[in-house]
């Protein structure tokens, strides 16, 4: 059968759409304009696919119409001729927003799947990666390519067409932001694109001039975001109506069962011209390339419409026309014709009068305007409705072209020939007829000469040149495997760091100097010129990313690709020495659980009368600190706990650890201080290690403790062969033992110390370096000779500081300018004007972090940033592991291993809700603990007998769940560790828990993404206690990373924003309370400066939430460190905008 499709629409729920833009109007408009076949649109947002779900019944394979009860009341408003079937096809967009090639790239892609099921699946996918709610068209940044790669994966009938692939943004061939080939774009996939949308700027002639289309089918559709616009654009189909022949006769090309496009005239599209909205200037090709591209009025570079885009890619002329093409037919809507005819706009009242009278005389609109005679149409009784449409047919019209977002005006009369040809019609009644109709017919458009081909043709080379030309990068990491070329890179300073041998060496390496680089080409240096034994390099630093990064370059610099060199943390160095030398098979609490055996640790006696003395928090820190120094409980602690207060601390500590053991458990803190002492009563096994590891590199070692620095004097002896690198002016972490003095007496610690200053930096630019410097420089005992960092690399001149009202408003504000630099993530930002289209430079969500003193910070710039649909993540372990579903999970896992802690049953016994109260549970925690055994040892012999103290109810409840826990480790036994989790999530029901949240089931798959790469639960659950904040940030997608300034430590961002810059927040202290380490608060601010690259914002609200209070602020004084000829202010104008209302005028058409 014969039928036109529309196949890209929106929601609703789309941004920028109208409020009627549900199924019900869909089905209407789809009547009113003559369509069959209609996309659902936007099946990725939750709430809309939940609404097909219910409005939805299935109809042929693959496709879907409204229900009966439905439909019936909607066709008693359809004009007679009007009435047909109308089906659906699910169908989304997405919006790509990635990196690719070092370029940014946007593009749009349309996907269809033929079951429900199937969206719900793919949706959850997408989930995991980004925001699906905010918007009907998600922004991700996600690759077009591995979005494609999803797709086949979720369903191999599904399909993916690059959606109106020529617009200047987000379109694969966009002048903005686009490629130059399907294969640049989607690479070995490429394969599976068989169709692309040709977009309302473009018409087939124009794509025909492009041979990478030539095997590709060219389809047209309407992006409606309002029913009324449904059709504009159509495709037209001749084969039987399901989901599996339309994409059949897409993807074969059939010319018998896909004839092609129903098009508006390119012209009339906002994007087919060259221009600048703003300046009132529209050019076409030729003349912007006379303007060698720049605005006459503005001088800034012009927005390139389609047909530029077209002639710069095209390799045949224009009028060329391929052998086997499929036809096309151009119109301009009804509603704009019977406007120029009433003189009126296409919304009034009026025209919808007329439309209305149309649709019931003659039948739906686009009969109308490609099917109807002209005799037909003068019975419908409108004056000049049959010229117009003559002369549309004729191409006989007038259009002033589109251009920058500005939709082209069509005229079909001119001047005075509406008033005669309306006399003319009126005395003689002289019908009109159409001319003979042929498969396709190009409009006669009068316009300038457009072609560049043949006067301008050098102009292609050099704008495609320019194209993929990418920023240079001076110190980008070499992966080269020749020596020679791992030197050649390596300024002075850094070969000498990288030649000594020998000596105790003490690297000072100023922000973004190359430090890693640098340790790095020494390691591979030795390996590869030095002939040392790889395994015998023990590298240690502070997190497991840079662990993980420090390894990979080793392996990339080293032309023996050697994967033995011991790039490790700390802590994980020693629970390696602890598994390999010891009969270690103790478990590493996490911080929840420690949080719980710190509050049984805390006797009553002693928690009421010292409540505010040995809070949980405050004891968790003190005992870390107390470990870190490599203290006792018999030691004095007074220092630690305060005046008087070490002899109860000694207590509470001793107590901690008997609790410890009883769970056969250790700490975080216990891993370094139980290594030492196996190093100080067992010299032999400090002698193997010493013989082991005869090179040592340590990483931030301004960054150690105590205990850090003993273990490094231990394995490093003499320290000929021991490298140490870091700079004092970034040691943040006192609150937690660490000291630089360490770092400040290296040369006295060992004999004949050189030391390498490494100060020409690579990251940021000279402006963001003289403002960090500025600040640093004001530091309490800092010497007036301090080596300054210097930069070659220039930029902006000033930081960028931004006021604003509130924090929700800073929020709100850093969101916005996020967009900006975006170059806009939609189309809605570029033809509302939110951003300019002439940016110097675009960024991706990946070049973006935004950075605050504490936590509870972030949560605001998540929610706003949840709002407004910018993907984002957040370096914030905690949040994770504490969520209903994920916390159940990880007590299960725990107690199925052995591991468990009673607060591990209790978290079981109110996830179960079995009824066990607060009474009951301080009662079993009590026969816990009177026992003195471990709790997998109590929970195995578990019996009636032992509850004797408990009623006979509770003793069935606890028995039962019990048993009930015993079963489930015997089903896991012979699991794997991914199918282990997934059957203890199953059998606790965990998924509803689980899938209530978006984030928490992106937490729940990244669990399991994890899992894969352990060979048991017990090594599952000590990654997961080792992880620190950074280590939770994922690599898949692109996103704004927020995060504290401390854990953005070793990370580095072309754009960098620190907000809450006010006092109170940065320097940190709490109300009411003496600022007691100013300096380390100092460097905290440097460190977070410095990790921008090219802009650094630093935002403040005048007004702040603190303790449920609101309460007015004062900037930063470290604000008033830097000079006022580095700083550029802008206060926050902000304003509610003024609502865009789709208000959809076309709605009284339905009535």
């Amino acid at each position: 059968m014969k039928f036109i499709a529309d196949l890209h629409l929106h929601s609703h729920f789309s941004i920028a759409t109208a409020k009627n833009l549900d199924l019900e109007h869909l089905y209407m408009a789809a009547q009113l304009k003559g369509v069959t076949l209609v996309g659902t649109g936007d099946f990725t947002h939750p709430e809309w696919i939940a609404e097909l779900e219910k409005k939805l019944e299935p109809a042929e394979p693959g496709l879907f119409r409204l229900k009966k009860n439905i439909a019936e009341k909607i066709d008693k408003e359809i004009p007679l001729l009007c009435r047909r079937k109308v089906r659906f096809i699910l169908q989304c967009e997405i919006s790509n927003i990635y990196k690719k090639n070092d370029i940014v790239r946007k593009n749009h892609n349309l996907i269809y799947f033929p079951d429900i099921e199937v969206v719900k699946k793919f949706n959850s996918k997408l989930a995991l990666i980004g925001n699906i709610k905010s918007d009907g068209r998600p922004i991700l940044g996600l690759d077009a390519e591995k979005l494609l790669e999803i797709m086949l994966e979720t369903c191999e009938s599904g399909f993916l067409i690059p959606a109106h692939i020529w617009t200047p943004w987000f379109s694969m061939f966009g002048s903005k932001s686009g490629f130059d080939s399907i294969k640049e774009c989607f690479g070995s996939l490429s394969h599976n694109i068989f169709a692309v949308e040709t977009g309302l700027s473009s018409d087939p002639p124009m794509n025909w001039r492009v041979k990478e289309l030539d095997n590709i089918r060219l389809i047209s559709n309407s992006d409606a975001h309002s029913p009324m616009y449904l059709g504009r654009n159509a495709s037209k189909f001749n084969t039987n109506l399901s989901f599996y022949d339309v994409r059949d006769a897409l993807k074969t090309g059939d010319i018998n069962k896909y004839k092609g496009t129903i098009d508006m005239y390119p012209e009339e599209g906002k994007y087919h011209y060259d221009g600048h909205r703003k300046c009132n200037i529209c050019l076409n090709p030729a003349e912007t390339l006379e303007k060698q591209l720049i605005c006459p009025k503005c001088k800034k570079p012009l927005t390139l419409g389609v047909l530029y885009r077209v002639q710069q890619l095209a390799s045949r002329p224009e009028g060329y026309v391929p052998k086997n093409r499929h036809g096309y037919k151009s119109i301009v809507p009804l509603t704009d014709i019977l406007s120029e005819i009433l003189k009126v706009g296409p919304k009034t009242k009026k025209v919808a009068i007329y439309y209305n009278k149309a649709l019931k005389k003659l039948g739906p609109e686009l009969d109308i305007l490609l099917k109807k005679n002209t005799s037909e149409i003068e019975k419908a009784g409108i004056p000049l409705l049959a010229e117009a449409i003559f002369k549309m047919h004729k191409g006989e019209i007038k259009i002033s072209p589109g251009y920058d977002g500005e939709y082209g005006k069509v005229k079909i009369f001119k001047s005075g020939e509406k008033a005669r040809l309306k006399g003319e019609q009126e005395m003689f009644n002289i019908p009109f007829k159409f001319p003979k109709e042929k498969e396709e017919f190009k409009g006669k458009i009068k316009k300038k000469n457009s072609n560049i081909n043949k006067k301008n043709s050098h102009i292609k080379k050099e704008l495609k040149t320019n194209k993929k030309t990418a920023n240079s990068k001076d110190n980008n990491l070499l992966t080269s495997k020749k020596k020679e070329d791992i030197l050649s890179a390596l300024n002075s300073d850094q070969k000498q760091a990288v030649f000594s041998q020998n000596r105790p060496i003490l690297i000072k390496a100023g922000p973004g100097t190359g430090k890693t680089r640098t340790i790095t080409s020494k390691i591979a240096y030795l390996i590869d010129e030095k002939k040392i034994n790889s395994n015998s390099i023990l590298a240690l630093t502070f997190t497991n990313k840079a662990a993980r990064e420090m390894k990979q370059r080793i392996e990339n610099l080293s032309s023996k690709n050697d994967k033995s060199v011991i790039s490790s943390t700390f802590h994980s160095f020693c629970l390696m020495v602890l598994k390999e030398y010891t009969s270690f098979k103790s478990t590493i609490v996490d911080d929840i659980a420690k949080k719980e055996l710190l509050k049984q640790a805390l006797a009553p006696t002693f928690y009421k009368k010292n409540k505010k003395d040995f809070s949980i928090e405050k004891l968790d820190q003190m005992l870390s600190i107390a470990k870190q120094n490599f203290l006792n409980p018999d030691d004095n602690l007074d220092h630690i706990a305060g005046k008087g207060k070490g002899i109860v601390f000694s207590k509470i500590w001793v107590t901690y650890q008997k609790i410890l053991k009883i769970h056969n458990f250790v700490d975080f803190e216990d891993l370094i201080y139980m290594v030492l002492n196996l190093f100080q009563s067992n010299k032999k096994i400090l002698s193997k290690i010493q013989n082991r590891f005869l090179y040592i590199f340590v990483d931030e070692y301004q960054d150690i403790n105590k205990a850090q620095y003993i273990l490094t004097k231990l394995i490093a002896g003499n320290g000929k062969t021991l490298c140490v690198i870091g700079d004092p002016d970034q040691s943040i972490y006192g609150f937690r033992g660490s000291d630089n003095k360490y770092f400040k007496t290296f040369i006295t610690d060992y004999k004949n110390v050189e030391k390498i200053i490494l100060n020409k930096n690579y990251r940021s630019t000279k402006t963001i370096l003289k403002a960090c410097f500025q600040l640093i420089s004001k530091a309490q005992n800092n010497s007036k000779t301090k080596e300054k960092i210097f930069s070659d690399i220039t930029g902006m001149e000033r930081l960028l500081i931004l006021e604003t009202l509130s924090e929700k408003a800073e929020a709100v504000k850093v969101g916005k300018t996020i967009e900006k630099l975006l170059g806009g993530m939609s189309f809605f930002s570029m033809d509302t004007e939110k951003v300019h289209s002439y940016n110097n430079k675009e960024f991706s969500f990946n070049d973006f972090a935004v950075l605050y003193r504490t936590k509870k910070q972030g949560m605001i710039f998540a929610e706003i940033f949840e709002k407004a649909g910018i993907p984002f993540q957040i370096a914030d372990k905690e949040n994770m592991i504490i969520r209903s579903g994920i916390k159940e999970l990880i007590s299960l896992i725990r107690l199925t291993q052995g591991t468990g802690t009673i607060f591990d049953v209790e978290v079981i016994f109110d996830y179960m809700k079995i009824g066990i109260g607060k009474n009951t549970k301080k009662k079993l925690r009590h026969w816990f603990y009177s026992l003195d055994i471990s709790l997998n040892d109590a929970l195995t012999d578990l019996s009636e007998e032992h509850l004797s103290n408990f009623r006979k109810d509770i003793q069935k409840k606890i028995l039962s769940v019990n048993a009930k826990l015993i079963k489930s480790r015997e089903k896991i036994i012979k699991a794997d560790t991914r199918k282990s989790i997934e059957i203890l999530a199953g059998e606790y029901n965990l998924e509803d828990a689980i899938n209530r949240e978006e984030k928490t089931k992106k937490i729940f798959q990244k669990f399991l993404c994890d899992s894969e790469k352990c060979s048991n639960l017990s090594e599952f659950l000590t990654t997961i206690t080792m992880k620190k904040d950074i280590d939770n940030l994922v690599s898949h997608g692109e996103k704004v990373s927020l995060m504290t300034m401390h854990a953005a430590k070793g990370l580095e961002f072309p754009v960098i924003f620190i907000t809450g810059c006010e006092q109170g927040l940065i320097p940190f202290s709490y109300p009411g309370k003496i600022q007691d380490n100013l300096e380390e608060e100092r460097r905290l601010f440097y460190v977070a400066m410095t990790r921008a690259k090219e802009i650094l914002y630093l935002t403040y609200a005048a007004k702040r939430k603190i303790y449920s209070t609101g309460q007015n602020t004062k900037k930063s004084p470290f604000l008033y460190d830097i000079e006022e000829t580095l700083k550029q202010y802008s206060k926050n104008k902000y304003k509610k905008n003024k609502i865009i209302k789709n208000i959809d005028k076309q709605m009284e058409l339905f009535n």
